[in-house]
């Protein structure tokens, strides 16, 4: 695993994004047949090969605030497997206080990334815009790239028509104390196919132009790419094809994004 994660660019002191399906890769030589030991030897095999200048930051999603529950930063479960719950819980973890797309790192820039986001989950100073701006990897473990959430924030920041800024309402425990905030999420319409998402094109695009490394890894693959790379990749097509991460095809949404918003 530790050859694999170096194969495809990862190098000490690197700030990495990862996302993974464990399910796909198959099982370890010598690792407890459960998820949770699985997850330890993923993790610190990362944690190894980015050594200690190194961060990890891996998506503990909650969709809390979309859901209408008590986002508590510390003690929410991840929605999203058990994989992020065990980062999450790991010692010394930083999860961020986003209610709706929270994240976790570990390593010497995880406050740096965390802590103090802004209120708009795919926006400036979220965790992507961050991410972004200090050029982290994006790395996938065993799903492809199309399958990033980082494409969300690409999508945001070049204003793409399928999607629209929805503000939700709801509350926050840390540090003991409950906060009603307002958060902004950069939604698709409901009942709307044509916005469906769909980023094979760009992965297609990405790949073609030698942006991604990967290879493989058990039964499954790893790949690696630079955020800003593929942020400015992702933002050029954009421009020139609107709806190019949507399954389409284009329609004009300008009602249906009103009726929405009038909720």
């Amino acid at each position: 695993m530790a050859q694999a994660i170096h194969d495809v660019g990862i190098r000490s002191g690197d700030v990495v994004s990862l996302q993974v399906s464990l399910g796909r890769l198959g099982l370890i030589k010598n690792i407890p047949v459960n998820m949770s030991a699985f997850s330890v030897a993923v993790i610190d095999a990362f944690l190894n090969v980015l050594g200690n200048d190194g961060t990890l930051v891996v998506p503990t999603y909650t969709y809390s605030i979309g859901k209408g529950e008590l986002f508590d930063v510390e003690n929410t479960p991840s929605a999203i497997g058990e994989f992020p719950e065990v980062f999450r819980t790991y010692a010394g973890a930083i999860r961020s206080r986003d209610p709706m797309l929270s994240h976790a790192a570990l390593g010497p820039k995880a406050g740096e990334l965390m802590i103090g986001i802004s209120n708009s989950c795919y926006g400036e100073e979220s965790v992507f815009d961050r991410l972004r701006k200090i050029n982290a990897k994006i790395c996938m473990l065993g799903v492809d790239l199309h399958w990033a959430t980082f494409r969300h924030y690409i999508e945001r920041m070049a204003n793409v028509p399928f999607r629209f800024d929805k503000v939700f309402e709801g509350k926050i425990l840390e540090y003991n104390q409950v906060k009603k905030e307002k958060w902004i999420y950069f939604a698709s319409p409901k009942g709307v196919p044509n916005c469906d998402p769909n980023g094979i094109p760009l992965e297609k695009i990405a790949k073609r132009v030698g942006l991604t490394k990967e290879i493989f890894v058990g039964r499954g693959k790893i790949l690696a790419i630079e955020s800003e790379k593929y942020f400015e990749l992702g933002i050029a097509e954009m421009i020139k094809n609107p709806w190019l991460t949507a399954k389409g095809p284009a329609i004009d949404l300008k009602k249906m994004i009103k009726k929405e918003l009038s909720y």
